[in-house]
């Protein structure tokens, strides 16, 4: 039977176990569960934290299925560490000192009480001889090729010697070209708007060191580069997405919940002003074009470990840009999929299953489309949308009332 050791911090959380058959299950410590303000790991095991959470065969339990590396990444340190494909332990087991948010995994030693207080403080460096070799050692969801990086003058490269990455850098997409260029004026468009946005930019693909070079495609390209925002120095910050807040595996991050619940969820546990920004948000979404905002792309964060709030915003991209991804919402709104469909009547109904007074809700939602038309206007984001992303974006403006009002 193997076992991981979750940790917040210092905090001993609790134990991932999987027995001889496959099946993983999660429990957590009683020592945990008795702290008067204990460090929320999830709101999925807030309602019952004694219950033994298990996964299905070979799948782990949701909040951690989700912390699992996906995509080429997945393959890439599958590959390196020679991990047999699909083995979400393994994986975990990896990559676990450099996982999203302030959650730490590390191999089960004794009882999980034995073992409580005995965690590794924030400032100590884990020694990994596999990192020193320049072995991927780290977690990002996504299909987008992505690693977590250091800055170490003008150059971007792996954490060495048990040291976490602070920025993530993101490579150009060969099925979709120019996406980086596009997410960084659709960040950079939403914080002209007045969103929170974390600090980005574009380098060279030069900027990589060799290891990473060689998954980046024509040296000439760019690499999008964005400051994590669950890093601050040495402190790890906790956060989770929705998909591991509803206890949803990553597979069923599209159309499982609504828009409509996912106000109520954010409403609920982060309170009436995170569902106001939920709202403007929202419009972002649709004004933007992005048919990519699905559960995963929507985080909470926990400045003190406890208190909840909406993240910073991150993964946005316009993504009518290419015509071959249907305009289409990730979650259903009212009803409708279609994003040139979504109007007034649209944000009414999510007030109204939020609990909310619906005239309260649109006159948020024109006064932000109206912000963020000014802000397209005026900041740097149509000066780095590829010319061609940006008029198949005016064309969408053109064709949807509820912004052509706004976009005029």
């Amino acid at each position: 039977m193997r076992s991981l050791d979750v940790f917040l911090g210092d905090v001993l959380v609790g134990r991932l176990s999987e027995s001889g058959d496959g099946r993983s299950s999660f429990r957590m410590a009683e020592d945990y569960r008795r702290l008067p303000r204990r460090p929320v790991l999830s709101q999925s095991f807030e309602d019952d934290p004694a219950k033994v959470y298990r996964g299905k065969k070979a799948e782990l339990p949701a909040f951690f299925a989700n912390l699992v590396p996906e995509g080429p990444l997945q393959e890439l340190i599958e590959r390196s560490l020679q991990i047999p494909h699909g083995d979400q332990m393994a994986l975990l087991e990896a990559v676990g000192g450099d996982l999203p948010g302030a959650v730490e995994l590390r191999p089960g030693v004794g009882e999980p009480e034995e073992v409580a207080g005995n965690g590794h403080g924030e400032d100590e460096a884990l020694p990994d001889a596999a990192a020193e070799s320049g072995l991927l050692r780290f977690s990002l969801a996504g299909v987008q090729l992505k690693f977590s990086v250091l800055r170490e003058g003008e150059k971007l490269v792996l954490p060495l010697k048990g040291r976490r990455g602070e920025w993530i850098a993101k490579l150009d997409s060969p099925r979709f070209p120019h996406l980086v260029e596009n997410e960084l004026a659709v960040l950079e468009w939403a914080r002209g708007a007045g969103f929170d946005v974390p600090e980005c930019s574009l380098e060279d693909v030069s900027a990589l060191t060799p290891a990473l070079r060689g998954h980046a495609g024509p040296p000439e390209g760019r690499v999008l580069v964005i400051r994590r925002y669950d890093r601050e120095g040495s402190r790890r910050i906790h956060q989770e997405d929705f998909a591991q807040v509803a206890g949803l595996s990553p597979r069923l991050k599209y159309d499982q919940l609504t828009y409509e619940k996912l106000a109520r969820l954010v409403q609920g546990i982060a309170g009436p002003a995170a569902y106001v920004e939920f709202v403007r948000r929202l419009a972002f979404v649709v004004a933007s074009g992005n048919a990519d905002a699905h559960l995963k792309n929507w985080s909470l964060v926990y400045p003190d470990g406890i208190e909840a709030r909406l993240s910073p915003l991150y993964d946005q991209v316009c993504t009518i840009a290419w015509p071959e991804m249907a305009p289409e919402l990730s979650l259903k709104l009212a009803g409708l999929k279609s994003l040139k469909q979504v109007d007034e009547r649209s944000f009414r109904r999510l007030a109204e299953s939020a609990g909310n007074d619906p005239g309260q809700t649109l006159a948020v939602l024109h006064e932000c489309l109206e912000r963020i038309a000014r802000a397209w206007r005026e900041s740097v984001a149509q000066d780095i949308m590829p010319p061609a992303h940006a008029a198949l974006l005016r064309e969408y403006w053109a064709g949807v009332p509820l912004l052509r009002r706004h976009f005029r």
